[in-house]
Formats: structure tokens, sequence, C-alpha cells
């Protein structure tokens, strides 16, 4: 059977435990606090990271416990078998374009769960846990242009540029089918009544937020504001309140509620929700729309006041809460 491998700053080794699920480890951090944990991999040359929270365990690569499948994505190299489950292997050396090393006997597994789907990513190596704060990480616009890219922004660590994977594109790519649609507009009394919510809509990946937006949008929710972090929505949100003040009148005039991503440049989602429930002391409904729910990230998100939570690619269900949410709140 083959042993996960256990994790600690500055050390990667082999550890009996037949699983290691980092999503429970004791590297959890209070919600928000604009603190996040990234794990270091290596493809090649190059330092990559990805949130400590989709990582659910990391296993020593063996070609026996992988079947090759025809007519797949060049970047899917099969079906890897791990205690009776399977999941697909995704060499990230392709994905990357990189050389990576293949004559390497020490590649491992990330096996990652996320957008309720598990996948493997093959790299060529882990090297430790970092904590940082979102303040610290640099969107990759600010650097290197707005290209199509799993590059979503970079950190500097240990001076040295760690590049920020967006994995949920790379999934995309290769499943377009996982990628978030809706097939049918609103009818026009429901279309009017949506018109009238205000919504802020705070997402990194330019991908996510223009579909999202655009699904938005077609089902009458037209008046959505798209921003690329949680510190530009908190500014927004910020300086909607004081032109409320300014005209004695609420905030609900200007804004009738939020929806946010939880991995997010500058501010991540949750402490982003916590400034506007506990600091701010407003009412409106805050969403929170990620590809990290589960039951531990559920549990962040109701302690930072979150009126509800569901997991990317859902964009029905999305959109079912919203209406049960703000149109009640605007009511």
């Amino acid at each position: 059977m083959e042993s996960s491998l256990f994790v600690i700053p500055g050390l990667l080794t082999p550890r009996k435990d037949t699983r290691t699920n980092m999503a429970q480890s004791d590297i959890l951090l209070e919600s928000g606090t604009n603190e996040f944990e990234i794990v270091e991999f290596v493809v090649g040359l190059q330092s990559y990271g990805v949130n400590v929270a989709k990582v659910r365990e990391i296993i020593q690569y063996d070609q026996k416990f992988m079947t090759p499948i025809p007519e797949h994505h060049p970047a899917v190299i099969g079906l890897y078998s791990l205690r009776g489950d399977t999941f697909p292997l995704i060499d990230l050396s392709s994905t990357l374009k990189s050389e990576g090393d293949k004559t390497s006997t020490r590649r491992v597994i990330m096996v990652c769960e996320f957008n309720t789907l598990v996948n493997g990513f093959l790299v060529d190596g882990v090297r430790r846990i970092h904590r940082r704060s979102w303040e610290d990480v640099k969107p990759v616009g600010v650097i290197a242009g707005q290209g199509k890219s799993p590059i979503t922004s970079t950190v500097n660590v240990d001076d040295k540029q760690m590049l920020i994977l967006d994995l949920e594109s790379i999934i995309a790519d290769i499943y377009p089918a996982s990628t978030m649609m809706i097939k049918e507009g609103a009818s026009a009394d429901m279309a009017a009544k949506r018109e009238e919510i205000k919504l802020i809509f705070a997402e990194d990946s330019s991908m996510i937020r223009d579909t999202v937006t655009a699904i938005l949008k077609k089902v009458g929710y037209v008046n959505t504001t798209a921003v690329k972090d949680g510190k530009e929505a908190y500014d927004l949100i910020l300086d909607m309140k004081a032109r409320a003040d300014r005209n004695r009148t609420t905030i609900r005039e200007y804004l009738s509620g939020l929806i946010t991503d939880i991995e997010m440049p500058r501010m991540d989602g949750l402490t982003l929700c916590k400034k506007v429930k506990v600091e701010m002391g407003l009412s409106i409904p805050v969403i929170i729309f990620s590809s990290m729910i589960n039951e531990q990230m559920a549990v962040k998100c109701r302690e930072v006041g979150a009126d509800a939570f569901i997991t990317k690619p859902k964009s029905s269900e999305l959109v079912e809460i919203i209406d049960r949410h703000f149109m009640l709140a605007d009511a």
C-alpha cells in the first residue's frame, strides 16, 4: 500500500499513516485573519504554490498504480489507483509547458479536492508549507499582463518569486463540461425583480469573474459590479457606506449584498466578510462562492458571518441562493 507524505516546514518525509488529510491538519488558521497556508512544489526549475486547503494528501508517484486511458487530454496521463479509488492524473509539466523532470524517481502526486472533484497533479517535488498574508500576494496582471494563463498571482518566498496556480482554470481547460453555465434566462417578471438588486461580486480569476457576471446578467441581475479582489470590494463598500452616511440613508440604497470568492490577492473573502459583517456592522447578505467549500471551510464561513456558501461551479444553485437571500433582504 502506498504511504502518504507528511509535510512539515523544511522537511518532506514518508509517514506510515495511510492518509495525511492536510485540510484537517494543525495548519488551519483562525478565520478572517487574511492569512493562508501555501504548499510549495516544483515543476522543472520553477517553484509554484497552491492553497493547502485544496490538497487532500501527497503521495509518492508509482507507475504501477497508473492506468492509461485512450483519447484523453494531453495533460491527463491516465487514471491513478489509490486505496481502491481512482482519479485522473494530470501532469502539470504538460499544462505549464515545462520540461519537468520525467526521469526523476522522486516525483510526487498532490491529490487535490475542489469544485467537488478529486484530481491528482503530478509534480517534480514538494518542498514545504509557507504561511503568508494575502496582502503579500501580487496579482499576475500587475506583473505579466492579462493573457489566458493558469498563473493568478505571485508571492515572494525566501527571496524568490513563487507562482500561484489557478488549478480551477486548468481543470476547466481539460474538462470544459465542468465549467459554469446556465441554459435559460429569466422570465420577464423575475428579471424585473432581479434588476432591482445591486450586487458586488469579488473574484480574482478573470475567467470565472467574466463567466459568473455574464450568467448573473443573463438571468436578470444586471446591476452586478465585478471586482478583482477583496480589497477592491472592501474599498467600494466603504465608499458606499460613506455616501449613505452623508445622505442620511442606508447602504441598501447603493448595495443589496456581496458575493465573494475566498482565495484572492490583497484580501481574501473570509476577511472581507468579517470586515463587512463585524467591523462595519452591515446587515447586507454575504454569499461565499468558492471551490474550497468543505466541512472545515463551512465552519470558517459561519465564523465570519457569511449568510450562505456554495462550491463552484454550481451556477444554478448560486442563482437560487441569490434569489432567496437578496430578494428577501431588499423586500
